[in-house]
């Protein structure tokens, strides 16, 4: 008979719902999250570039929907890079809106 692992109990899931509905943790995530989607447009449009040149060579070949399906691994490109914690772009936006909120 296996042991049961000992649950963190109601007291933890009240703290982590207390701390997420508080309005500065709340201001800090949508700022993160608007930071790395900047980063994510950032590097969308550096992949759209690095696209112009392939032709028909190159990850999706020749044909009809070729434009539309590589813009569309451009942005998944931007967006899987800034996720998996980008090029420093986001700090850099993140601590520019901060400074900007303090109003220093």
């Amino acid at each position: 008979m296996t042991a049961a692992a000992p649950s963190a109990g109601p007291s933890a899931s009240v703290a982590s719902t207390a701390y997420a509905a508080h309005p500065q943790a709340k201001a800090a995530s949508k700022l993160d999250a608007a930071a790395q989607d900047f980063e994510a447009v950032f590097l969308t449009q550096m992949m759209q570039a690095m696209f112009t040149d392939v032709g028909d060579e190159g990850p999706l070949g020749g044909g009809a929907g070729t434009d539309a399906y590589r813009s569309m691994l451009a942005d998944q490109y931007g967006r899987n890079i800034a996720a998996s914690g980008g090029v420093g772009i986001a700090a850099q936006v993140r601590s520019e809106l901060l400074s900007l909120q303090q109003g220093s």
